[in-house]
């Protein structure tokens, strides 16, 4: 268990506003926010406008908050266990923070809450279900158990005609909206390696391969993200001037597959020493449809994606300097 830096030492001049604490602390705004609306932790002071500015002392407890979360520890017992170590450094002068006596809701609770907040195109009760979530859970927990389950669900009840397209339109806007400015607030040029992602010329689900685009930039990744229904001359274009080290392509559907395949073959010939990955749907569920895509398939999930690509990635540079 991580120790409380010694805050004492720590500038609490005002500086630091939302975005740069964000990028520093690789802690989404709207965690930290919900964190501040229901613990008080952080404090931030605000300017005559009402924007937030952030101290060297506050950038220190989030990232210390976020640490243990990322432990398994939830947000409730970090804060109760910020307070006790304040407590036992006596020269400590920060006051105490609010602990919520409260147990967290269940991921399951917080899904069918945001599910019916989408369906209903209630956009600002989604927006606070998934702050609290986002407060409560590790950050990759919320995008697999939450934000994907929550999709899934809707997309069944579209495919059956229990919602109509309206309404899976307004959820799947939201969601992307989401993840993109997620995304944004994680680009950096001081990346391990820059991973180029995109769809097949004809698909249209593409929230797949936001989360995986995300679960990457946050693991130190650049990630250039094209997006759904990339037309092949303008990947291989776009390969040609920004010369990634890798290539994630995405399908749902057999149809889009197959088109996954030829642009994987057309990568693999002109770029022959460009590795090439690919995931999506229609490889979980038919998985006979990997031996017909030249590269490499990188999981099932998020998750193991992430693994393949640090592990792909990894072997791509030891054997370039053992050559």
């Amino acid at each position: 268990m991580g120790n409380l830096p010694s805050l004492s030492k720590l500038s609490t001049t005002p500086v630091f506003n939302t975005k740069a604490v964000a990028r520093e602390t690789e802690v989404p705004a709207d965690t930290f926010r919900a964190w501040e609306r229901r613990y008080k932790v952080p404090q931030p002071q605000r300017t005559a406008g009402g924007h937030r500015l952030y101290s060297e002392r506050d950038i220190a407890i989030i990232r210390w908050l976020r640490d243990r979360t990322a432990e398994g520890m939830n947000i409730s017992q970090a804060v109760m266990l910020l307070n006790q170590s304040l407590e036992e450094d006596i020269s400590e002068p920060l006051p105490k923070y609010v602990s919520s006596s409260r147990e967290p809701r269940g991921l399951s609770s917080l899904v069918h809450d945001f599910t019916n907040a989408l369906i209903n195109f209630d956009g600002a009760r989604a927006d606070q279900i998934l702050s609290e979530t986002f407060a409560m859970y590790p950050f990759d927990d919320v995008l697999i158990q939450m934000v994907q389950v929550a999709m899934v669900d809707i997309g069944e009840r579209w495919h059956h005609g229990e919602i109509n397209v309206a309404v899976e339109h307004y959820s799947t806007q939201f969601v992307r909206r989401k993840l993109s400015s997620l995304l944004n607030m994680f680009d950096t040029d001081e990346a391990r390696g820059k991973v180029l992602i995109a769809c097949a010329p004809d698909e249209l689900h593409d929230l797949g391969t936001l989360i995986i685009s995300l679960f990457l930039a946050r693991r130190g990744w650049k990630v250039v993200y094209l997006g759904p229904q990339m037309p092949l001359p303008d990947l291989i274009e776009a390969v040609r001037t920004l010369r990634p080290d890798l290539v994630c392509l995405s399908a749902s559907m057999p149809e889009t597959a197959a088109q996954l395949a030829e642009v994987a073959q057309a990568l693999q010939g002109s770029f022959p020493y460009l590795p090439v990955g690919y995931g999506g749907w229609v490889f979980n569920s038919i998985p006979e449809l990997r031996e017909t895509m030249p590269g490499t398939f990188l999981g099932q999930n998020a998750r193991e994606l992430s693994d393949a690509v640090t592990e792909l990635l990894g072997r791509k540079s030891t054997s370039t300097i053992e050559s």
